[in-house]
Parts: C-alpha cells; structure tokens; sequence
C-alpha cells in the first residue's frame, strides 16, 4: 500500500521545520545565553546599526509566536541562520557545538540522569522543592534542554566523554601515588646504599690504619709481630695487648656492626622488588635455590658472597628504576598534567568538543615515548667541553625531572627532535622559502 505523496511531502517539510526551528533555533538562544554570560563578549552589536541582519528581539520574537505564514516561516528561517553566523562569529572561539557539548558533559545538574532518579527513588521527596519529581519547577528547560535539542546526537558522546574522563583522571591519581612511591622506595634504597659505601670506605681506611699500626709495632727490635684484633676471649671479655689495639680494634667492631644493619636494612628493601622480578620470571622457569653460593664449604664466605650479590642486585635496581622506569612515569604524569590543565581551560572557555579524548590520549602515548626516550638526547650533567649543545640546552636537572617537563609540553619537545632531525641529516626547512 503506497503511501499519498502530499502526506509524504508534509512529512519533509515537518522534518526541515523541526531542524530549523528545534535544532538551529535552540543554538542560537544557546549561543545568546552564552554571550550574555560573558563580560568580554558583548551583544550590543546587534543593535548599533540597521544593516539588515536580525536583532534579538526578532530572535525573542521567533521563538514566542508561530508563523503565520509560508513566507514568514522562510524569513524566519533565514534570520534563525543569518543570526547564527553571526552569534558564533561574536562567541569565538567558542561555537554552538562546543557551548552545547561544554554543557552536557559538565553543565547544570542534569534532574533526570539515572543516578538522580535513583537517589530521590532511594531517599524519596525528601530532596526538597528543587529534586522532587512532583516540584513545579523539575521539568522547566534549563541551559542542559537548550543543548539536547540543539544537538541530541552528542547527549550520549557527552555521557561516554564524561565517564572515560573521569576515568582518566581517576588513574592518573593511581599512577602518581604509585609513581611517588616508587620514587620514595628507589630514594631510600640510593640513600641506604650511599651510607654502605660510606662505612665500606671507612672499614678501608680502618684497615689501612691497622696495617700501619702493625708495621709501627713490628719495627720495634724487641717486639714480636703480632696481628690486631686476633686474641682471644678470656671470660667473655676481649683480650687487647696494647692501647692501639683496643681503639683500632673497638672501631672495627662497631663499623662491622654497622655494616651488618645496613645489610640488613637493603636485605628487606630488596623483598618487594625480588618478588616482581619472580613474577616477571615465571613464565621462563624456576629461578636455581642457591647457584654457585649452596656450592660454598665455609660459611663466612658464603655470607659474603651472599652480602656482594645482594648488594650488586641493589644497585641495578637503582640504576634501572632510576634511569628508566621513573622517566616513563614522570613523562605519563606530565603529559597527564597538561591533558588536566587543557581540559580545565576548555571547560572554563566551553570550548569541549567531542575529539577532546582522543587528542588525550594520544598526548598521554607521546607523553610516555618521550619520557622514555628524553634520557638518550639530554645530557644532565652539563655540557662537555668541545660538544654542541643538546635537544633541551644543557640544563641541571634530573632525568626524571626532565621527563615530567617533556611529557608537560611535548609538542614542543617534537618540535625540538624536528629540529634536531634536520641538523643531523641536513635537511633543508619545508617552511623556510628557497633564497632566490
């Protein structure tokens, strides 16, 4: 059964008035509430002169009583997108879409969102005039009605936005608590090493002393040799031969003691870290119980040799989390930082648009390349004599530092490794006008 061709010629011009006079309409009253909102936007333009273009009381007009007729219908139409032009000319940068999307994804309290009717479902109309359903003012239009009815296709892209945002932000926390802990663990560890190798240099000067204190008492012609510290014990008590022995050989005692403690303290540092590093092997196979360390006969070396690796998986632990893993997380937080502080500044110009999440996340990839990436082209330490200067200048900072800085404005650091590109392999800027 066909259908009458003047019913379906009604139909389209019913749909073209609903996009006219639904959609654009509602932006430009979108767009009006926004200018007026802002004191360095201003409407009085609209009423300087007579050139022809529609005032805002033809605009007021439109919107409070219905053609009359066709011919008005087309001239209104013609001034409802006249005005628009114009209004987002005036609201720049900012545009009905991004106003309408700034709106609904960090707009007014949305009243018939689920997790609002679930709250007045749960706590009844005990939310006062202002959250009843049955308060007269529940179902007047706001800013948020405005914005789904001039763009209803970004009800639910604002919805998703808004969930993947927060989303975002919630392990950017996640990875700055981890990443500080982290860094606090790594610093402890460096500040435990620093003090073994102190009491290590000092047990070397020690020893030093009392081979010198040796050779002083056996240059003696009636002295016997004799070595410090190798008398034994009578009643507990240390046998000392002389005032020399006992002070050098008391210092001893107390550094060796020290060093226990320490070895004791990077032995537990070491517990976290060790258990990753099992986790990560796995899959490889079972790591050997003892190695060449069971294959020792004598305990003391076997202590020893025990203390040397544990203290060699130290430092590589500090070397690595320190040179590689902290710059990757510091270049993540940067380039999270700058998402943050951008999005921040949209939200507060209405400038969101719904491509806003991707250009996020794809500055968090760059963030973390070049964190990891920043250690191979910046030298920390300053500039060796004869050398050029580096990507980022010669600046005293720590790598992780300057992870965070380049993954805060990474833009800028690829401008700077485009730069760099063409003065290694001399190439000529694409920009910059051949001489003639």
């Amino acid at each position: 059964m066909s259908s009458d061709p003047d019913d379906n010629g009604s139909t389209a011009c019913q749909r073209i008035e609903e996009f006219i006079f639904v959609r654009e309409l509602n932006e430009v009253f979108l767009l009006l509430d926004h200018i007026s909102g802002r004191w360095d936007k201003s409407l009085y333009n609209f009423h300087d002169h007579d050139d022809g273009e529609p005032h805002i009381d033809e605009l007021c007009a439109i919107g409070l009583s219905p053609p009359g007729s066709d011919e008005q219908r087309v001239a209104q139409a013609v001034k409802v997108l006249c005005a628009k032009d114009k209004l987002n000319a005036a609201a720049r940068p900012a545009t009905g879409l991004t106003i309408a999307f700034t709106l609904l994804v960090v707009g007014e309290d949305n009243r018939r969102d689920w997790r609002n009717w679930l709250r007045d479902k749960m706590f009844g109309s005990g939310a006062g005039e202002n959250g009843s359903a049955h308060s007269p003012y529940w179902d007047k239009p706001t800013r948020l009605t405005l914005a789904r009815n001039a763009f209803p296709g970004l009800v639910r892209v604002a919805s998703s936005f808004n969930f993947r945002m927060k989303l975002v932000v919630y392990l950017l926390l996640v990875g700055l608590v981890l990443t500080c802990v982290m860094s606090w663990h790594v610093a402890g560890g460096s500040a435990i090493l620093q003090h073994l190798d102190a009491v290590q240099a000092a047990q070397a000067a020690l020893s030093k002393e009392i081979e010198e204190a040796e050779f002083k008492h056996a240059a003696s012609a009636t002295a016997s040799p004799m070595q410090f510290c190798t008398e034994g014990e009578r009643a507990g008590v240390p046998q000392y031969r002389s005032t020399d022995e006992y002070q050098l050989c008391t210092r001893r005692s107390q550094l060796t003691a020290q060093a226990a403690s320490i070895s004791m303290n990077l032995r537990d540092w070491l517990v976290p870290w060790q258990a990753c590093y099992s986790m990560l092997a796995r899959p490889f196979g079972r790591m050997p119980e003892g190695g060449v360390v069971q294959a020792v006969a004598a305990p003391a070396e076997k202590e020893s040799r025990v203390q040397r690796a544990l203290e060699e998986q130290a430092r590589l632990v500090t070397l690595v989390v320190g040179t590689a893993v902290l710059p990757l997380c510091y270049g993540v937080l940067g380039a999270g930082a700058a998402v943050v502080r951008g999005l921040w500044a949209k939200m507060r110009e209405s400038l969101l648009s719904p491509r806003d999440f991707t250009l996020a996340l794809l500055q968090l990839a760059l963030g973390a390349t070049i964190g990891a990436c920043i250690a191979l082209f910046v030298n920390p330490s300053g500039q060796t004599p004869g050398s050029e200067i580096g990507l980022l200048g010669n600046w005293a900072l720590s790598t992780s530092a300057l992870s965070f800085i380049a993954g805060f404005g990474v833009e800028g650091v690829f401008v700077a490794l485009e730069s760099l590109v063409r003065r290694v392999f001399n190439i000529s800027d694409p920009a910059r006008r051949p001489s003639d």
